[in-house]
C-alpha cells in the first residue's frame, strides 16, 4: 500500500498526560492560536461556524448567514477537527459581509481567518488502520477525511489489535498543542486487504443503523403473518374492492369507487427494476386511447406505489426506526434496508402473480403528455411481470427475449409516452443533469469482478419519466388542497456560484447568451431561470467538455431537499414537485402516503392538518440529513471498491479524459468511469506551466499540453485506500 502524508517527527520524549506515560506526538507544527482579550489593537472581528477540513491540511469554515466560506491556513487551524464548531478570527481588518467585492471587480471576496478557539468537536469516533508502535501503544491512521493527525492508543486500549488491521476507536482525548488526540479500541473491523472490510468501515465511520430493534422485528413479524395480505394483519383491505377493467374506466362519468380500493388486477402492470433488485416498490401501466374520443385524451398512465403506510403505523415501533433511518442505503452487493426484509422484499413488494395493497396515480394525458386529469386512489394490483432494464431495452432494440412476447406492444408505446413526457419537460426548462455513473459487481467475498459506465437507456428513461410525471401530479394536488406535505425541493443556485461557472465557460472558450452575461454582472438579487442553465449546458453538448461542464453545473446549484413548503424543484422546471414513489426506501413517501390515505377517506380534518403541520417539518430535516450521510457512505464504498480493483490491474494501461487540471496536475476519467490523478512530477519532464485562464498545463520546453477534454492513455502507478486516492502516470 503506498502511504502518503506527513505525521510529524516521532518525538519519544514527549508527556501524554491523560496516557500517564510517553506518548509520540504525530501532529505538524502550527502556530499556537492565543485567545486575545478585547483590549488588543483595534477591533476583533470574531464570528462561530462549522469548519471543513482538507486533505492538504487547511480547511474552511462556513460562518451562517454568510455565502462564501472563510479560508483557514493549515497553521491556523487550530488542531480543530472536520465538523467542529468553531470560533475565528478575521486576518484582515473589518466585518463579514455578502457585499465585498474582490480586487478583480467581481464579488464576493475571500476572506482568511484563524480559528482561537474550538467550541464543539463532532466527531466522537474514528475508523482507520492500527499501526503498532512498541511497548503495547499505536496509533490509528485515520481514513481521509476524519481527522488531521493520528489518534494515538494508549497500552491496555488496543484490544490487541495488530498493524494493518482496520478498527473503530473512540476519542478520549482531543489532545492539545504539539500532542496527538487519543483513544481506546472499541471495535476490530478487519483486515485492511479484506474487501468485507469496505462496507463495515464506512458503516462504522458513519454510524449508520444496521440491527434492526427486538422491538420493529416482532411489529414486523405481526404484521406480516404468513407474507399475504389475505394472512396479514390487512386482510380486510381485499374487502369491499370496486373493480374496473381498463384504466378509462375511472374517468368514465359512471365510476363511483371514489373514497374505495379500486381493484386493478385485471389491468396489466409490472415492475421494471435493475437485475439485482429485491425490493420492488413501484409498477407501470398504459393505456393507449383513440385519439378520436370526445375527452381529447390520448393515454392514460399508471403509476402503482406498494402501500406500505397501511403497515407501517405512525408511532409504531417500526415506524420510529424508519425514522431514523431515513432511507435504505445501497453498496456493490449489499443493502441497508430501511425496513425488515421481511416488509421490504416481501409483503409491501410488488412482486409477480401476488396480489398487493398499493397507492395509485392514474394520469390522462393528451398526445403532447400535458396531464388534463388524474386519479390518485388506494388500489390493489397484481403485477404481471417483474421485468429487467436491460430485457426491456432489448424488446425496444427489437431483440426480444424469452418471457416477453406478450408485452412488446405496451413497452414499445411506453417509450414512446416516455419521449413525449421528455420532450415536454426540457421544453419547458428542465436541466439535463446525467453524470456519468458505474456500475460495480461484486462477488459473495466483497471481491470487484467488473466495473463498468452505466448506459442511459430508454428502458430507465421511461421509468425516470413515469415517476416524475407521478410525484409532480401527486404534489400539485395537495399543494392546491392546501393540506400539511412534505415536498421535495431545490432551490434557485446562488448567484456568486453561477458567475463562477460562467467564467469556467469563458476559459473553456465556449459562448455565454449576452442576456446571462448581463444578469451574472448584475447584483445578487438577480435569479437565472433553469431553461437559461439548460441554453448554458446545451453550448458543450457534444465537445469533449460535456461531462465536465455537467458536473461543475451539478456543483454549483443548491442541494435538494426535503421541506413542508412547496417551493418548486428548479432542475426539473416543477413548480409542484414530492417524493412519492418509493415508500419502501425513503421515509418522506411513507409520511405522505399516511396523509394521502387519510386524505382519501375523508380523515384529515383540523385535527389531523394540526398534527402533521407540527410533525412535517422535523421529518423533513432529518429525513434530508439521513439522505447526505447514505449519499456519502454509497459514495465512500464505491470509491473504496474502485481503488481495489485498480490495485488489481497496477501497471496495466487504459484509455481516458482528463476531467481536471490543477498547478499540482491533471486529473483523468477512465472510460470505466474512474477517476485518479497524474501528479505533475510523474509528467513526461519538463517544466510545466499552470495557464489558469485556460485551465492548462503546459510544457515550456515541450510545449506539450494538457487541457480539460484531452483524451490520454494512462496507466495505474499506485493506490491507497487510507487516502481514497489513486494515482495514474502518461502511458509510455
Amino acid at each position: 500500500m503506498k502511504k502518503k502524508g506527513n505525521y510529524g517527527k516521532l518525538n519519544k520524549k514527549s508527556a501524554h498526560s491523560s496516557a500517564g506515560s510517553t506518548a509520540p506526538v504525530r501532529r505538524k507544527k502550527q502556530t499556537k492560536v492565543v485567545l486575545k482579550g478585547k483590549g488588543g489593537k483595534g477591533k476583533l472581528y470574531r464570528y462561530e461556524g462549522t469548519y471543513f477540513a482538507t486533505d492538504k491540511g487547511y480547511g474552511f469554515v462556513k460562518v451562517e448567514g454568510f455565502t462564501r466560506d472563510v479560508f483557514i491556513s493549515e497553521r491556523f487551524t487550530n488542531y480543530a477537527f472536520h465538523g467542529d464548531k468553531v470560533l475565528i478570527e478575521l486576518l484582515t481588518p473589518g466585518p463579514l459581509y455578502d457585499g465585498e467585492i474582490s480586487e478583480s471587480g467581481r464579488g464576493p471576496k475571500s476572506r482568511e481567518a484563524k480559528i482561537v478557539k474550538v467550541i464543539e468537536h463532532s466527531i466522537t469516533r474514528i475508523v482507520g488502520t492500527f499501526e503498532a508502535i512498541r511497548n503495547g501503544y499505536g496509533f490509528v491512521i485515520p481514513d481521509k477525511g476524519t481527522l488531521a493527525s493520528d489518534l494515538f492508543i494508549p497500552k491496555g486500549n488496543t484490544m490487541d489489535a495488530i498493524t494493518g488491521q482496520k478498527v473503530l476507536a473512540e476519542i478520549s482525548d482531543y489532545g492539545e498543542f504539539k500532542r496527538s488526540p487519543e483513544g481506546r479500541i472499541v471495535q476490530i473491523i478487519g483486515d485492511l486487504d479484506d474487501p468485507l472490510t469496505d462496507d463495515v468501515s464506512v458503516i462504522c465511520a458513519l454510524n449508520l443503523r444496521t440491527e434492526f430493534p427486538e422491538a420493529a422485528i416482532r411489529n414486523c413479524d405481526d404484521i406480516c403473518g404468513d407474507g399475504t395480505i389475505a394472512g396479514s394483519r390487512s386482510a380486510s383491505q381485499l374487502d369491499d374492492l370496486y373493480k374496473i377493467t381498463a384504466l378509462s374506466d375511472v374517468f368514465d362519468d359512471s365510476f363511483t369507487g371514489k373514497g374505495k380500493r379500486v381493484d386493478l388486477r385485471d389491468i396489466v402492470t409490472f415492475t421494471i427494476d435493475g437485475d439485482d433488485s429485491g425490493d420492488f416498490d413501484d409498477a407501470v401501466s398504459l393505456q393507449v386511447l383513440d385519439p378520436t374520443n370526445e375527452e381529447g385524451g390520448a393515454y392514460i398512465v399508471g403509476v402503482h406505489i406498494a402501500d406500505v403506510a397501511e403497515y407501517v403505523l405512525e408511532d409504531s415501533p417500526l415506524d420510529a426506526e424508519a425514522l431514523e433511518r431515513g432511507c435504505s442505503v445501497y453498496f456493490p452487493g449489499r443493502v441497508i434496508p430501511m425496513l425488515p426484509e421481511k416488509l421490504s422484499n416481501g409483503l409491501c413488494s410488488l412482486n409477480p402473480d401476488e396480489d398487493r395493497l398499493s397507492l395509485s396515480a392514474i394520469m390522462l394525458l393528451d398526445k403532447d403528455g400535458k396531464t388534463l386529469d388524474h386519479l390518485i386512489t388506494e388500489s390493489v394490483i397484481r403485477s404481471s411481470k417483474r421485468m429487467t432494464y436491460g430485457n426491456v431495452d432489448k424488446v425496444l432494440e427489437d431483440a426480444v427475449p424469452e418471457g416477453y412476447e406478450a408485452f412488446t406492444d405496451v413497452l414499445e408505446d411506453m417509450a414512446a409516452v416516455s419521449e413525449i413526457l421528455h420532450r415536454r419537460r426540457f421544453a419547458k426548462g428542465s436541466v439535463d443533469f446525467d453524470i456519468d455513473e458505474c456500475e460495480i459487481s461484486v462477488d459473495e467475498n466483497g471481491k470487484v469482478t467488473e466495473i463498468k459506465a452505466r448506459e442511459r437507456s430508454a428502458s430507465r428513461s421511461l421509468i425516470e419519466e413515469f415517476m416524475l410525471l407521478a410525484n409532480k401530479t401527486v404534489a400539485k394536488q395537495f399543494c392546491k388542497k392546501k393540506i400539511p406535505f412534505a415536498y421535495r425541493v431545490h432551490e434557485d443556485p446562488d448567484m456568486t456560484k453561477i458567475r463562477d461557472l460562467v467564467e469556467t465557460f469563458k476559459k473553456l472558450g465556449l459562448s455565454v447568451d449576452k442576456k446571462i452575461i448581463k444578469k451574472v454582472n448584475g447584483s445578487d438579487d438577480e435569479t437565472i431561470s433553469s431553461s437559461e442553465i439548460a441554453k448554458l449546458m446545451s453550448e458543450a453538448e457534444g465537445t469533449p467538455f460535456e461531462m465536465l461542464i455537467k458536473t461543475l453545473t451539478l456543483r454549483s446549484m443548491q442541494r435538494a431537499e426535503y421541506k413542508p413548503e412547496s417551493l418548486g424543484h428548479y432542475g426539473l422546471a416543477f413548480k409542484y414537485y414530492c417524493h412519492f414513489t418509493s415508500p419502501i426506501r425513503r421515509y418522506p413517501d411513507l409520511q405522505i402516503h399516511r396523509i394521502i390515505k387519510q386524505t382519501l377517506r375523508g380523515k384529515m380534518k383540523a385535527e389531523a392538518k394540526e398534527h402533521y403541520a407540527n410533525i412535517l417539518p422535523e421529518v423533513c430535516r432529518k429525513s434530508s440529513v439521513c439522505e447526505r450521510s447514505a449519499q456519502e457512505a454509497e459514495y465512500q464504498v464505491d470509491r473504496l471498491k474502485m481503488i481495489r480493483y485498480m490495485e488489481d490491474h497496477m501497471g496495466e494501461e487504459f484509455e481516458g479524459t482528463v476531467s481536471g487540471v490543477t498547478r499540482y496536475g491533471v486529473f483523468v476519467k477512465l472510460d470505466n468511469s474512474i477517476e485518479g490523478m497524474i501528479s505533475v512530477y510523474d509528467l513526461p519532464a519538463d517544466d510545466y506551466i499552470y495557464e489558469e485562464s485556460l485551465l492548462r498545463l503546459t510544457g515550456r520546453k515541450s510545449r506539450r499540453y494538457y487541457s480539460i477534454g484531452k483524451r490520454i492513455r494512462v496507466s495505474v502507478s499506485a493506490c491507497d485506500l487510507n487516502q481514497r486516492v489513486i494515482d495514474f502516470v502518461i502511458a509510455e
